[in-house]
């Protein structure tokens, strides 16, 4: 077929969906991965390392991105120099329980890449932030290195650059991918790493002048807001400083305003301080559920939690009570050690391998009481800023250019390219202040419900037609065990899996790489082993190691 490509290792881009071969070859199994940001990047290693020897031949992948680059994604694309991991090198990694990977590939081959979006002015050091688009390019390198081992061995590798816009179930066997453009394959199975939604558009503001709601990447509206311009920041997280930090650097001196529900702030990113869960074990979960059949309380998990907190030395109340400092004052006392939660990196990080048991425990009352008090006390502490990003907070505050208001109310409209959003004095206070900006960017992070109005076509189509349905406390349903996609009658559809933020109401803390990467590596097992394709005593990753082939 004729195909309009841009060369790659050891194979061709598609990118016209008159160029999307039909037919299917009855004897070679042809699994879709759709979306190449990190997950599925971290998808096609695990099937790397899952397939046996025996089958590479009859074994086939095909990897959907509706961007124009492969591997970067949506959250590592490129876009301002100044939006920071906030993972230092030498912890940053697709791999599960080798953290120390993009280190190791900075040390092979990073520094050739050049250009200053390697560090961000931060250094080249392992305890450095790298920029978030340099992380990119990382994913991009993996990506050519799990192709190439691949296709080395057999196993055909096809890039498509189309949209997929919906997926219709043949049989048990048989999915057929549609794609922008009408054009459709069929496949035999299906992995969504369809990436991050959009933020909730809590106020209804899409389609209003000047309102962004979606707000990566960056690039694409910061340079329409004029200097002078004031600019509202609906959020107070890592989101809000990155937007906040790349306006500064590109020289704003209008207002820049963050709104927040409360005044719950996030942490700084710091050394970690050793420690291992206690109480908020597996055993004790064991425990807990044995005397409860009908499903665990969220009361008995903190029983358990506090005590892993007393045992680190953290006083629980403090640690996520609102704060009475100003915004300003929370990340100065940080950054001067004032407040030291370093044991709570530790033993948050820890908390990743056992949350989604735990939350899975949980009867369906239990897990909308956590939603309703506790999810964002937890989430604002979970994800820390980079230390770059708060010292640049800090001086933003100290201008003047940046203010915080706690206890947003609601926003108006009414006025052309205005918003006047109203903030309350207090927490239970009856009068409120009127803020008015020239523009106004949704930062409160991916959206946990699906189908809004900035929903992709590709899941609000999948929602319609039943093929998924909405978990009610976020993504899709899931089947626990094998990451299954459940249809309307709550039944499993074998070979159709989901991975990432899609997966969050099913296993709750689902953006860190390390839970992305260690769910890729379990549905690529657990893929393999349904098509039954038999165990030979080395799988294509251990052949391609010893034939050094294989990069990580």
């Amino acid at each position: 077929m004729g195909i309009q490509s841009t060369e790659k290792p050891q194979n061709k881009i598609v990118k016209s969906s008159k160029d999307l071969d039909s037919c299917v070859d009855l004897k070679i199994i042809q699994v879709a991965i759709i979306g190449c940001g990190a997950a599925g990047v971290a998808t096609l290693f695990s099937l790397l390392e899952s397939l046996p020897l025996g089958t590479n031949k009859n074994f086939k992948i095909v990897i959907f991105e509706k961007s124009s680059a492969f591997g970067p994604g949506l959250a590592y694309q490129c876009d301002s120099n100044e939006l920071l991991m906030n993972m230092t090198s030498a912890t940053t990694s697709i791999f599960p329980h080798q953290e120390a990977d993009f280190w190791n590939w900075m040390l092979d081959k990073g520094y050739s890449m050049g250009g200053d979006q390697v560090t961000s002015r931060q250094g080249t050091g392992p305890s450095g932030y790298i920029s978030r688009q340099f992380f990119g390019i990382y994913l991009k390198s993996r990506l050519e290195d799990a192709i190439s081992s691949l296709e080395r061995l057999g196993v055909e590798v096809e890039l498509i650059n189309l949209e997929v816009v919906d997926i219709n179930i043949l049989d048990a066997n048989k999915f057929n991918i549609k794609v922008h453009g009408g054009h459709s394959r069929v496949f035999n199975g299906v992995i969504l790493c369809t990436g991050n939604t959009s933020p909730n558009d809590i106020f209804n503001l899409i389609g209003t002048s000047q309102y962004i709601n979606n707000p990566y990447p960056v690039n694409k509206y910061l340079k329409l807001i004029n200097k002078m311009d004031s600019v509202g920041i609906i959020g107070g997280q890592l989101t809000a400083a990155d937007i906040a930090v790349v306006l500064a650097n590109q020289d704003h001196q209008g207002k820049i305003n963050f709104f927040t529900r409360d005044s719950n702030f996030p942490l700084t990113r710091c050394q970690g301080k050793q420690y291992q869960l206690q109480y908020m074990t597996l055993d004790n979960l064991e425990i807990l559920k044995n005397k409860n059949s009908k499903g665990i309380s969220v009361r008995q998990i903190l029983r358990l939690v506090r005590k892993d907190f007393f045992l680190a030395g953290i006083r629980w109340n403090k640690f996520f009570d609102n704060s009475n400092d100003e915004y300003c004052d929370w990340i100065r006392s940080l950054l001067e050690g004032q407040k030291d939660f370093s044991v709570w990196q530790q033993l948050a990080i820890n908390s990743d391998m056992v949350i989604g048991d735990y939350w899975n425990a949980l009867s369906y009352s239990e897990k909308d009481l956590f939603m309703s008090k506790f999810h964002r006390l937890w989430a604002t502490k979970r994800v820390p800023l980079p230390t770059h990003t708060a010292l640049k907070l800090y001086s933003l505050f100290r201008s003047g250019i940046l203010k915080h208001y706690p206890y947003l109310e609601k926003i108006d409209t009414s006025n052309r390219n205005k918003f006047t959003i109203f903030v309350g004095n207090s927490p239970r206070s009856n009068s409120s202040a009127e803020v008015c900006c020239d523009w106004l960017i949704n930062a409160t992070g991916p959206s946990r419900d699906l189908g809004g109005d900035d929903e992709s076509p590709l899941i609000n189509n999948l929602l319609k037609s039943g093929v998924v349905i909405k978990n009610p406390h976020g993504g899709i349903l899931l089947d626990y065990e094998t990451s299954t996609v459940k249809t309307k009658a709550h039944l499993n559809l074998k070979h159709f899996y989901a991975i990432g933020h899609l997966t969050s109401g099913t296993y709750y803390f689902v953006s860190s790489l390390d839970m992305v990467s260690l769910k890729a590596k379990s549905v690529a097992r657990h893929l393999v082993d349904s098509f039954e394709l038999g165990h030979d005593c080395r799988n294509l990753a251990n052949y391609a190691q010893h034939e050094n082939m294989h990069a990580s």
